[in-house]
């Protein structure tokens, strides 16, 4: 379930949560959440909480709470620092070129097979599990 866009859901989860505790009592008070003049009280705290949760809270994500983004996020990390290592190696294979000389395409052919080609990048996540504090 999302919180939608304004206080209805926040309101009606206090509406029917307020209903559930009522109807425990002898006789049963839930319906007494339905009389008009209590919906703009469930209406208001459900703004309240809707504000809290949507404006003022701070979402935060860890490693505990996702651990499948953040491990993507370290192989993306590590894909980065092959492909600045394999763009090194090519600058370096092709400064030691010289085109004027028979056998330097042969070893820069031999240098560039010799770079390590950086892995694939890892799908995306398609969620992620933060935490409000």
């Amino acid at each position: 379930m999302t919180l939608g866009p304004d206080k209805t859901t926040c309101a009606t989860e206090l509406r029917e949560a307020m209903r559930a505790q009522l109807d425990t009592m002898d006789p049963p008070q839930g319906g007494n959440v339905d009389n008009p003049q209590v919906k703009p009280n469930f209406d208001a705290l459900g703004d309240g909480v809707w504000r809290i949760l949507t404006q003022d809270a701070e979402t935060i994500s860890a490693a505990a709470q996702d651990p499948t983004f953040w491990a993507f996020l370290a192989a993306l990390r590590t894909e980065v620092e092959q492909l600045r290592a394999f763009d090194a190696g090519l600058r370096t294979a092709f400064a030691a070129w010289d085109p004027t000389l028979p056998a330097s395409g042969a070893t820069l052919k031999a240098a560039i097979a010799a770079l390590t080609v950086p892995a694939s990048t890892p799908a995306a996540p398609t969620s992620l599990n933060g935490r409000i504090r």
